[in-house]
């Protein structure tokens, strides 16, 4: 991850604190959101790459420099949820599908699309090689060259409000007795030590299983706006999940398997 993570600071503060001065430095750097994700043993991780072009000595240094940062508080990292995410922002959507072959190896097809990148010279969204295998790019718009490199896609050259397409499989799914569980995330839009709002819409699809959902988490209290929704197949063996928050999501899907008479 770029180097300025080991700040102990979130970016609300070195704005409030610096002010114009931080803003200046900021507004030329080629890197604007460091953007995390991934998935317990499958994980997905992007990674900006550590350019400082275009910053003067100076700048270099003090950005560099965070000798004076060490009493300041850390954002938490604390599930909140929020109405303040957009897709005018970067936000992730994730399909899942899960066969018949799936409870006997816990491996899955997964697709995911991040939408609205940062512009950015150099990308890499890498997964763990011991659980994520058969990596394809589907689409890309607005990146000048994709590749998929086998447990990694680098992309070059990225232009604000960019988007990718990936998939492959991923061996997440745990089968236990009479149900099968998927541990995701986490799942995070951070920026040095600070959280931002972040949307993620995961579904989740069941080909030839028969089964029902019978526990997800975390899920949104009824008094708050927009839940995370629906609790319940869309369609039949179809399940959509759609959060908006800040901090860290790990989403915990469990399923009862329906014995055929």
């Amino acid at each position: 991850m770029c180097s300025w993570s080991r700040a102990k600071v979130s970016i609300r503060q070195l704005i409030h604190i610096f002010g114009e001065t931080f803003m200046k430095i900021l507004s030329k750097l080629m890197i604007t959101t460091a953007l995390i994700f991934m998935t317990t043993k499958a994980m997905s991780e992007i990674e900006i790459s550590e350019s400082l072009e275009g910053l003067t000595a100076e700048e270099k240094a003090w950005l560099l420099d965070d000798s004076n940062l060490d009493a300041m508080t850390v954002s938490s990292e604390k599930l909140k949820w929020t109405d303040k995410a957009s897709k005018d922002n970067y936000w992730l959507k994730n399909s899942l599908k899960i066969n018949s072959q799936s409870l006997k190896t816990g491996w899955l097809e997964f697709s995911q699309c991040h939408y609205q990148l940062d512009p950015v010279p150099k990308i890499e969204v890498s997964y763990n090689p011991k659980h994520t295998r058969n990596l394809k790019i589907l689409s890309y718009q607005d990146i000048e060259k994709a590749t998929a490199l086998d447990n990694r896609v680098v992309l070059m050259n990225v232009k604000r409000g960019a988007q990718i397409c990936i998939k492959g499989e991923s061996q997440t799914l745990k089968l236990m007795d009479n149900h099968f569980s998927l541990q995701r995330g986490p799942y995070m839009r951070k920026f040095l030590d600070g959280y931002y709002p972040m949307i993620v819409e995961e579904s989740i699809e069941l080909n030839s299983v028969n089964a029902r959902l019978a526990k997800q988490t975390p899920i949104r209290p009824i008094s708050s706006i927009r839940p995370a929704k629906p609790q319940t197949a869309s369609k039949p063996n179809h399940y959509d999940f759609n959060y908006a928050f800040e901090g860290q999501l790990k989403p915990y899907y469990e399923f009862i398997l329906i014995k055929e008479n």
